[in-house]
């Protein structure tokens, strides 16, 4: 954090009041500031500092021609007719304008009128145009059209209905309109006959006009469809971009919830093994000072052996966690990451589960775990020994004093692993308080979920229950691809 964040957080939490803004701690600026502020706001000041000069100046000026058409049409339609009347007399070219007065007053009228109708150019264009085109067609008849010839307002009407009606449709109605406006300037033609041109029915005549009411009508329609297609091609992106932006945040949530729910199974089953040791250890050291006798010492050692294997393991995960990232390519390296266990260590499991449990454990495994390591890659590898550190601590927290019997099958396709307990005993002697003291005490509820998420996450299934003779039995299957097996039989047992 910055120094200048620092002292956003500290004016925007401070319980002091700022200079003349009463008791309320957000408002920091002095009383002038604040009203600079609303005056640049009123002024549309504001939108200057976002974007360039120019660009701010075309914003608003954008906006205030799409907020008041009406308006701006109506001074626009005024002001091109007396201008051109004005240009023409000025410049004393041949032209067919009407300058009698009440020419020109129902000229004006007229053109307002046009002005006027562009209030529903929104909801209904092609009747906005119709209008327009029949106000513009008898101004034209009444006060000629060299100085009507380009009307905003029309010009406004006829864009609009093009960038607001796609199809095929749109092209037919555009070509009646440049028909009946060419049919209308050769009628003006007939009306006001130009000095010194050929006349209405000269063919050079009737192609002049054609070229005319093209230029009026369908030049403006043509730009009004450009409009209509970059419009829908900016809608169609931002859709796109929108559903992108959708997903994205669903697979950011999804890799969120992953992550959440990988780091409790690391967290889980790096802590649960051990804390549950640790509680069996101090219940049986609790149990033999009840009894009168002296602290044993190997229980000591023991649980002083299980909390160094606990700070380790939280050490390793910590470690993976800030240092290791495998997604990127210049730190991802083959084979096990940090942290990760493999088949091979079961043996080592099996015999510490064995010495802090003091209960005969029986491990089988077919082909060696080396070769079963090999087989299943380092992620399956490491389940297989998260499914067997779990189902052994379970087994020490709800089957406490019954042996356990660990079972590795490949077949060169999958690993079929079981573990099963005996019956479990009767509950231990109460502690002092006259309470039964067992590590089942500490269970989360969480193992048999967890293995079943890991398992899940390579494709491999999860089955428990007890069993036909008494007891509890995990089986766990992880395929793998495919390994052919050698002639040699490489089965092994290691009793406890």
């Amino acid at each position: 954090m910055t120094d200048g964040e620092v002292e956003m957080d500290a004016r925007w939490t401070t319980a002091e009041p700022a200079d003349g803004i009463g008791d309320n701690p957000r408002f920091a600026a002095s009383p002038a500031e604040v009203r600079r502020a609303a005056r640049a706001a009123r002024r549309g000041r504001r939108g200057a500092k976002d974007h360039p000069k120019g660009g701010a100046l075309t914003l608003r000026l954008t906006r205030w021609v799409g907020r008041d058409v009406v308006l701006v049409a109506f001074v626009a339609n005024i002001a091109a007719y007396l201008g051109a009347l004005a240009l023409l007399d000025g410049t004393g070219a041949v032209h067919t304008a009407q300058t009698e007065d009440w020419r020109v007053a129902a000229v004006v009228l007229l053109v307002s009128f046009q002005a006027l109708w562009l209030h529903w150019v929104q909801r209904q264009a092609f009747g906005t145009l119709c209008a327009s085109l029949v106000l513009w067609f008898g101004a034209l008849l009444i006060g000629g059209a060299d100085p009507l010839l380009l009307q905003p307002g029309v010009l406004l009407a006829v864009f609009c209905y093009a960038a607001g009606r796609p199809g095929r449709w749109r092209g037919a109605a555009v070509v009646l309109f440049v028909v009946a406006t060419a049919g209308v300037l050769l009628a003006d033609e007939a009306l006001h006959p130009t000095p010194g041109a050929p006349g209405w029915r000269d063919p050079a005549m009737v192609v002049a006009l054609v070229l005319e009411a093209v230029g009026v009508v369908a030049v403006p329609a043509l730009l009004g469809a450009w409009y209509a297609q970059l419009r829908d091609r900016a809608e169609r992106i931002a859709a796109l971009a929108h559903e992108i932006a959708g997903r994205e945040a669903h697979r950011t949530a999804d890799a969120v919830t992953a992550t959440r729910r990988t780091l409790a199974q690391e967290l889980h089953d790096t802590s649960s093994a051990h804390l549950a040791a640790i509680l069996t250890l101090s219940t049986a050291a609790e149990a033999g000072a009840a009894a009168g006798g002296t602290p044993d010492p190997r229980l000591i050692a023991q649980i002083r052996d299980e909390g160094e294997h606990l700070y380790q393991g939280f050490e390793r995960m910590v470690s993976r966690m800030r240092h290791d990232d495998r997604t990127l390519a210049e730190t991802h390296q083959p084979g096990p990451a940090a942290g990760q266990h493999t088949v091979a260590q079961i043996a080592e499991l099996a015999a510490g589960h064995q010495r802090v449990a003091e209960v005969p454990v029986t491990l089988r495994h077919d082909p060696g775990l080396a070769e079963i390591d090999q087989r299943l890659g380092p992620l399956r590898s490491h389940t297989a020994y998260r499914v067997v550190q779990e189902a052994l601590s379970n087994a020490r927290k709800h089957a406490a004093g019954t042996g356990v019997t660990v079972v590795l099958e490949d077949d060169g396709r999958s690993l079929l692993l079981r573990v099963e307990n005996e019956s479990s005993p009767e509950p231990g002697p109460p502690n002092r308080g006259g309470a039964v003291v067992g590590p089942h005490s500490l269970s989360l509820g969480y193992g048999i979920e967890g293995m079943r998420d890991r398992l899940a996450a390579v494709g491999g299934s999860l089955r428990t229950g007890p069993r036909h003779g008494g007891g509890w039995a995990v089986q766990a299957l992880l395929p793998h691809p495919p390994h052919r097996t050698g002639t040699t039989d490489g089965r092994h047992a290691t009793e406890g």
